[in-house]
């Protein structure tokens, strides 16, 4: 009975060994596949990378940036493979071979920081321009307003008496909208198109102005010069 019993427990402690070897077998399997994926990931993104940086080569030619190509161009990267997975490698690979992708990840990062910064220029530009326009438009219905009521308070007393917690330029268009149409209800003889008679050319010809192109599109030249070294440095960094 005794011996039996040995030979049952034998079998236990050699089918849990089996289990505990097809375990990690199975385990540095998975590893060895998720450092294969890893590295794919990272090469695909590095080549990637490398065409973007061909193409944005081209926005910056002879001092001088193109803005409409900046404005299009998209982000070269929002998820950085390298810096998720290169724990995987720092014992796989050479010190040379790792300082040379950290290198080329810092500098596809700056020319991507230069990127960022020069659309925030732009999207400020674009944002200021739509505040003058509605300052413009303003001013243009006030006027149509004043002529027909004179007793109406300037623009910017009406601005002062609006709620500051509020959107003050929500508040003067609600405004504006609410005097004309009470100019119109309150007179059946005047139509819409006979009091905005003269609001149409006089906002035609300030879009037509802004539409020139007349505003400067400012982009520093320190934009430029720091794109240049970025993508030369880059150039030389050949990652296989």
């Amino acid at each position: 009975m005794d011996d039996t019993l040995k030979i049952i427990n034998c079998i236990i402690n050699f089918i849990i060994a089996i289990g505990g070897l097809s375990a990690f077998f199975t385990y540095i399997a998975q590893r060895r596949a998720r450092k294969r994926e890893a590295a794919a990931l990272v090469v695909t993104q590095i080549e990637e990378l490398k065409e973007k940086i061909l193409e944005i080569n081209d926005i910056a030619v002879d001092g001088k940036l193109n803005p409409v190509e900046f404005y299009e161009t998209l982000d070269i990267i929002t998820d950085n493979q390298w810096e998720k997975y290169r724990h995987l490698f720092i014992k796989k690979i050479d010190s040379y071979s790792y300082r040379t992708i950290n290198k080329f990840y810092d500098c596809a990062l700056g020319i991507r920081e230069q990127l960022l910064f020069v659309k925030q220029l732009q999207h400020g530009q674009y944002i200021n321009i739509q505040a003058m326009l509605d300052n413009n438009c303003n001013q243009a219905i006030f006027d149509i307003i004043k002529n027909v009521d004179p007793t109406v308070a300037s623009l910017d007393a009406i601005i002062k008496q609006l709620n500051p917690t509020n959107d003050n330029e929500k508040n003067v268009k609600e405004f504006m909208n609410k005097k004309i149409a009470e100019m119109i209800s309150s007179n059946s003889t005047q139509d819409t198109k006979k009091v905005l008679e003269s609001y149409y050319p006089k906002m035609a010809r300030i879009r037509d102005i802004t539409n020139s192109n007349i505003y400067i599109n400012y982009i520093p030249d320190q934009v430029y010069v720091t794109l240049s070294k970025l993508i030369n440095d880059i150039r030389t960094i050949e990652v296989i």
